[in-house]
């Protein structure tokens, strides 16, 4: 995960850069930077402020609130991704159950990369107008 094109490849498997075009992933792929993270280690907790998107490319983490498990994910996932965007407190804590490896972006960044790029804009909307959606049915079935 060293080159900008293994970067954008990867981008491209992530389901909230799914919609935005190569060249322009290009573009986010250079405001990344590579992390590593112990077994046992914590991301962020609940209650942080958030300040970076992860991006897992390898590992296996788990997703808790208050203690009780919401997601364990060992694929390729973003992670952090609403704090990211409204700039709140995180809402979940995230530890590695495994030692994990991570692209990382951070928030300052990326919105200087968001002027400059409104393809990036373009095909974010469209990930938050499916998420929302899903949202939606979800609600409708449980009334």
């Amino acid at each position: 995960m060293d080159t900008t094109i293994e970067r954008v490849i990867f981008l491209q498997r992530i389901e909230l850069f799914a919609d935005i075009p190569s060249e322009q992933l290009a573009h986010l792929a250079g405001i990344t930077r590579k992390i590593t993270k112990s077994e046992g280690e914590f991301l962020f907790r609940k209650g942080d402020q958030s300040q970076s998107l992860y991006l897992l490319f390898d590992g296996r983490m788990e997703l808790t609130r208050d203690g009780s498990l919401k997601k364990e994910i060992s694929d390729p996932e973003a992670i952090g991704v609403w704090g990211f965007f409204d700039g709140g407190e995180r809402l979940l804590s995230a530890a590695c159950i495994s030692e994990c490896h991570f692209l990382t972006i951070n928030s300052m960044e990326f919105y200087d990369l968001l002027e400059e790029r409104v393809h990036l804009s373009r095909g974010l909307l469209k990930y938050f107008v499916k998420r929302i959606r899903k949202l939606t049915e979800v609600s409708d079935a449980i009334v």
